[in-house]
Order: C-alpha cells, then sequence, then structure tokens
C-alpha cells in the first residue's frame, strides 16, 4: 500500500509543477481546494484501509460516508477557511500543502500533525475572535468545539481541557476525563488517560497497573487480545471469539435505524457518516444502538444524544444543555 500511495503522490506533485508553470497568477481558491480536498480524502481512505481490500477506508467511511461526500465537504471546509478574517492561507500556500502530503505519514495525519507546509498561521493577536486555526498568529482558535466562533490563544498543553476545544498536534481528547493528552508511542506506558499512537494497542493495562503500547494487528484472522495486542481499529478490525481463541475480524458498516454497536452474535457494526446511540448517549465498546446519519446546517443537532454534524458544520449548542443547531461556521460570523 505504502508503494502505491507514494507513486500516487508523485503523480500529484508532478501535476502540480505543470499547474503552477502555467500563467503567473496563481491557483484559484476553487482549484486548489479541490486539489486539498482530493489530498485529504485520499489519504484518508488509503491510511484506513485493510491491507489487500478494495473500496473506501474505514476512516472516510465513518466519517463521510464515500468519497464524493468527503471531497465535497473538505473543499467547503477549504473555502471558508480562505475567505476568513486575517487568514495566513491562501490558495498558493494550499498548493504548496497538498505537493507536501508526499511526506505526510499516516500517524501525522491521524495525530493532526501535518506538514510545516500545511501548518499556517494569520495575523491575529491572543483573545482575537475567530473561526480557524490559520486565522491566529498562534495558528491555533480556542472555543470552536460546539460553537461557531472562537478566540485565539496559545495551543493546548496536555492536561488541557478538551470539553469546548480541540486538541493540539499529536493529542488525543481522553473522553473518560474531558482532557487533552499527548499520544504515547511504542513502548512507551499507557492506560485510559494514556492513548496508544495510532495502530499502537495497549496491553497489559489494569486498575492499578500502566501497560505498553504495542502494534495492533493489522489483518483479519490474526490472533488478539489477553497478553496479545488487539487489533487496528482504525483500519477497520476489531478482536473476536471467546477467550482464548480471539481473532481480528472486519467491522460491518451500516446507516441510520440499523443495529450497531455489539450485536447478539459478537459482531460488530459500525455506522456510516454517523454514530452509534443508545437512549442515553453514544453507546460503549459492549452496548448496541441505533445508527443516526450525520446531519448538515441548519438542522438541529445535539452533541450527547445524536445527530451529530457533519463537517465542517458545528453543533453549536444553545442554552446550558446539549442540543443546538448545525453552523457552517465563515470567518464573517466571528467579529
Amino acid at each position: 500500500m505504502r508503494v502505491i500511495r507514494d507513486q500516487l503522490w508523485a503523480a500529484a506533485a508532478a501535476a502540480l509543477v505543470g499547474v503552477a508553470g502555467c500563467g503567473s497568477s496563481g491557483p484559484s481558491a476553487d482549484s486548489a481546494c479541490m486539489d486539498l480536498a482530493m489530498a485529504r480524502c485520499t489519504q484518508r481512505s488509503m491510511c484506513s484501509a485493510l491491507p489487500g481490500a478494495a473500496g473506501s477506508g474505514a476512516s472516510l467511511l465513518r466519517t463521510y460516508s464515500d468519497m464524493p461526500t468527503c471531497v465535497a465537504r473538505e473543499a467547503l471546509a477549504c473555502r471558508d477557511g480562505l475567505a476568513a478574517p486575517g487568514t495566513g492561507n491562501s490558495p498558493t500556500k494550499v498548493e504548496s500543502c497538498v505537493a507536501a502530503f508526499a511526506t505526510y505519514s499516516c500517524q501525522d495525519f491521524f495525530d493532526n500533525n501535518p506538514p510545516a507546509a500545511c501548518a499556517v498561521t494569520g495575523s491575529l493577536a491572543k483573545d482575537a475572535p475567530c473561526a480557524f486555526n490559520g486565522q491566529c498568529q498562534s495558528g491555533y482558535c480556542q472555543g470552536t468545539k460546539n460553537s461557531a466562533c472562537g478566540a485565539c490563544a496559545p495551543p493546548p498543553s496536555a492536561g488541557a481541557d478538551c470539553s469546548t476545544s480541540t486538541c493540539w498536534h499529536n493529542q488525543r481528547c481522553v473522553s473518560q476525563d474531558q482532557t487533552c493528552e499527548a499520544v504515547v508511542s511504542m513502548n512507551g506506558a499507557c492506560d485510559g488517560t494514556h492513548p496508544c499512537d495510532n495502530g499502537l494497542d495497549c496491553v497489559g493495562d489494569t486498575s492499578t497497573a500502566m501497560g505498553t503500547c504495542q502494534p495492533a494487528a493489522t489483518a483479519v484472522g490474526a490472533a488478539c487480545g489477553g497478553s496479545t495486542a488487539g487489533c487496528d481499529n482504525t483500519i477497520g478490525l476489531y478482536c473476536a471469539g471467546a477467550a482464548g481463541s480471539k481473532a481480528c475480524a472486519a467491522i460491518t458498516f451500516a446507516r441510520t435505524g440499523a443495529a450497531c454497536g455489539l450485536m447478539a452474535d459478537g459482531t460488530r457494526v459500525a455506522c456510516k457518516a454517523g454514530e452509534c446511540f443508545t437512549a442515553t448517549g453514544v453507546a460503549g465498546n459492549n452496548e448496541m444502538g441505533r445508527c443516526i446519519d450525520d446531519v448538515d446546517a441548519p438542522t438541529a443537532c445535539d452533541t450527547a444524544l445524536g445527530p451529530h454534524c457533519i463537517a465542517p458544520a458545528r453543533c453549536v449548542v444553545t442554552g446550558a444543555g446539549t442540543a443546538g443547531t448545525c453552523v457552517i461556521p465563515t470567518g464573517a460570523m466571528c467579529r
């Protein structure tokens, strides 16, 4: 898969060189954003695909359901970001970012750790209202998880609250305590609040002792569980079977209304472009629920009970509860 990926990005880079040589006005926002959308969606799919399997990767299915939807939504997010006041981005910089995808590893992609050409900073000072990271001098817009607008701030450190804000590069928002934590590398100590990096699994952790991050299994039928690493959920695998004979199996995907989560027969079903909910919230690891598709602006949403919003729309919560309305943020909203 890596050879194919390198060949694809080499071809893309060559195409960009050809585009750059045509005329002197530079790329348009539409063409640059379409190129970035294709790059991001291709990376998301390839980096979450079962080795040797055809079709879209698990992360693309979970997030957008299909490639055309992914490209359309990613291009929309890019165009809105380019139009935001104070942004340091431009169509030319977007194309430079696309060319840098040839060096972008799958771990860095899922760890939100982009190549230098993609890490844009803007002109807005600390505390200035913002909608996108690229507007801020710090490169980080705080408080945008459930709001159309946030404020420019220093990037969060490990331990920062992530209930209303996104985390930074190489961090995860740990659901157990709603804090940003740095991902743990190979052979590092891990537990429920110290998450392993993409492609790794925490082996041997208990309620009183930390485990060790080890490579997750990446093939259907591979042994898993117990003292052996689990399966790589990023590529759509889960650990199935009885104790002592567990093996990796492929997750299946469904749409709204279908049963999801842990089925009575031990199989697992995930949701395409949606989430698995019970009556009280997102289904836990050992629960069965129903798929609810993500919705677009200006549809009603609920951060706890669903539905969620399809990116780049955000569920903007009103009042003290978890209910709100999906809003596609633009820089013009945040003054």
